[in-house]
């Protein structure tokens, strides 16, 4: 185990320190582009077929302009850097999150007469693009005001024949609805060949995580429908299932838009609108597959708190204009990386903490690791979306790794509750065998009677809800194999068979049924027990926990809302009574007979028909039986004390 988390522990760091590095190089790479212009013949165009028009771009705020505009044009130049956001430019001018700016380039040195493409991935929120003053690509509506602004913001390619060795690039860019505009992904230019297979490789990279999160959602989706029993054993199916399928969406809708290939005619304001719900949505199916997991990760009240402000966004998002909802982006991004680094942090030390560690390694490895990845999908989203990074190839990458990760944890723990079933049907069988060995031991008569005190079903539902429990409360199962341990053990020892027992060694017999009856029925069994002070004397075995397994099975068991059990005792001036009652359906008449007069019993009230009959033979008369059909039963016996009394079992062995 030492080792284990040793290993882990560097693996943890080398990957942080690696993301590190790769963020640090994102945000200070150095373009190509120098004071507006590249040479390809300086570049490695000639290799790869492709550049990347990253650098310092000429940048005119609040102007569209075009190349006859330039050309008169008699001003200092200021640069920005592309991609990124036109916040500030390189001379340190800042400028407006919201507005209007022309970005304008020279390519030198191109071979003529060639196919070229040129892609546009990212540019907030509309644009227009012009090479060599013909305009090639536009993509929205480019405005100077809000009113007449049309979004249009999708990953676009478009190809031309360039029969010169220059090419101006001028790009008119608006955005009057998102966080802050600018040119957030690279212009690609290159050769038509190269640009396709590019093209391909991105898409075929981005739909791959995209696939491998769906078909886990998907999947779950399925067995959370047809299996009511995993939906009952795995709690987390649901959340997780949904979780992964919000997270495809959002793969769809981001970075490539894969989403615009299958369906054209979505507009990007409903594109950012189902976007942001659907982002919101997965943080919140995420609680509750960390809640679901173990509560001491994530806390109910947490839970509820961070999902209802993932809620008010998709309220936003739903009724408010896009340009004001959008405004609130940055405080949910802000709040988004926070709030599932927090959970990372959380989750991680209490891995660390020997004295706070819950479930098993494998399963607390597994959940630091998706739950890592969820923070750094919101972190690889946020800085994207501010303009600070060019893609999101670890936001895919770890929505794949979390819906992976998630998936791997719940198969194990169902691995681990088949094993744990196992045991318990081991040590089950172990038990029975112990109970075949002493039965031998005792005669025909005393055997039958035992054996019509335990019912095979109450077994089986006893060992359901024990393993039911194995995965999500562990102590109380562990409880529970106690209690079962217990009563079977009551049950079938026959080295006490000739003696009596005090009344609370018999209480704890019917405490220990009880146990394992409140497990299954849960809020549908409510108990009373009225012990008066001082009470303190002997029975025989196993004459009153009959009577309340009675007045659970055939009493509470028959109401949809279930019952409460009272069991009293009290003194009396010739010994003790005893009287267990229940507000169940009641004893027909019929049956009641069959109980109290009978020399056989018809089989539901085998029970009590023993009861009966060992009363009788102990004290001379039987039990008192006070039954309303539809409002329930009380059942009395009263236990004199034991002097004179010819008892049943003897008092020695």
């Amino acid at each position: 185990m030492k080792c284990t988390k040793q290993v882990f522990l560097w693996v943890s760091f080398v990957v942080i320190v690696g993301l590190g590095i790769y963020y640090w190089d994102a945000l200070n790479n150095e373009g190509l582009v120098k004071d507006g212009e590249v040479n390809i013949s300086e570049t490695d165009f000639a290799n790869n077929g492709v550049i990347k028009l990253n650098g310092e771009w000429e940048f005119y705020w609040g102007k569209l302009l075009t190349s006859e505009d330039l050309e008169g044009l008699d001003t200092t130049v200021p640069y920005i850097n592309v991609p990124g956001s036109w916040i500030r430019d390189l001379d340190g001018n800042r400028y407006a999150n919201k507005g209007f700016a022309t970005y304008r380039m020279v390519i030198n040195d191109i071979p003529e007469n060639q196919f070229f493409g040129m892609k546009k991935s990212n540019i907030r929120n509309a644009s227009k693009i012009f090479v060599n003053g013909e305009l090639v690509l536009e993509d929205g509506q480019v405005t100077r005001t809000l009113e007449k602004s049309i979004p249009g913001n999708n990953s676009e390619m478009v190809y031309f024949e360039m029969n010169e060795s220059t090419a101006e690039i001028i790009i008119q860019a608006s955005n009057h609805e998102y966080i802050v505009g600018g040119i957030s992904k690279p212009i690609l230019f290159g050769s038509q060949r190269e640009m396709i297979k590019g093209q391909q490789q991105s898409i075929i990279f981005e739909f791959a995580m995209i696939f491998i999160v769906f078909m886990v959602g998907v999947f779950y989706t399925i067995l959370f429908i047809t299996s009511k029993y995993y939906r009952i054993k795995e709690p987390a199916t649901f959340a997780l299932a949904f979780a992964c399928l919000c997270f495809g969406i959002m793969g769809s809708i981001y970075s490539e838009r894969i989403i615009t290939i299958i369906i054209p005619e979505i507009t990007l304001s409903s594109t950012f609108r189902f976007g942001h719900i659907v982002n919101a949505l997965s943080g919140i199916f995420v609680l509750m597959v960390v809640n679901k997991i173990n509560a001491k990760f994530l806390p109910n009240q947490v839970r509820n708190i961070i999902a209802i402000i993932f809620g008010f966004l998709i309220l936003f998002a739903l009724s408010l204009p896009l340009e004001i909802y959008l405004g609130t982006l940055t405080f949910y991004m802000i709040f988004g990386v926070c709030a599932f680094f927090s959970m990372w942090l959380r989750i991680f030390w209490l891995y660390l903490n020997k004295k706070h560690a819950v479930n098993s390694s494998v399963e607390h490895i597994t959940l630091v690791i998706a739950m890592f990845c969820v923070f750094q999908f919101w972190f690889d989203v946020t800085i994207y979306s501010f303009g600070l990074t060019s893609n999101m190839d670890v936001a895919f990458f770890c929505m794949a790794v979390f819906s992976i990760a998630i998936a791997s944890l719940l198969i194990h723990r169902y691995t681990l509750y088949y094993k744990k079933s196992a045991e318990l049907s081991y040590e089950l069988l172990e038990t029975l065998n112990i109970v075949s060995e002493k039965s031998s031991q005792v005669d025909e008569k005393e055997l039958a009677f035992l054996q019509a005190q335990i019912k095979p079903h109450f077994l089986f539902n006893a060992l359901n809800v024990i393993a039911s429990l194995v995965l999500t409360n562990r102590d109380k199962a562990y409880e529970l194999v106690l209690s079962l341990s217990d009563y079977l053990r009551a049950k079938f020892d026959f080295y006490n068979k000739e003696q009596w027992i005090s009344v609370h060694e018999e209480l704890d017999f019917i405490y220990a049924y009880l146990k394992i009856e409140k497990a299954r029925f849960e809020d549908r069994l409510k108990v009373i027990a009225s012990i008066e002070d001082g009470v303190d004397f002997v029975v025989p075995p196993f004459i009153i926990q009959p009577i309340v397994e009675n007045a659970v099975r055939h009493g509470i068991n028959m109401k949809k809302e279930g019952g409460t059990v009272t069991i009293t005792i009290e003194k009396t001036a010739e010994g003790h009574n005893i009287s267990v009652s229940d507000d169940g359906i009641g004893i027909s008449e019929e049956k009641l007979q069959n109980i109290l007069h009978s020399n056989r019993s018809n089989g539901d009230g085998i029970g009590l028909h023993n009861i009966q009959k060992r009363m009788k033979r102990l004290f001379g008369y039987g039990l008192s039986i006070e039954s309303v059909q539809g409002k329930g039963t009380t059942i009395s016996l009263n236990i004199p004390d034991r002097g004179g009394v010819d008892n049943e079992i003897s008092l020695t062995r």
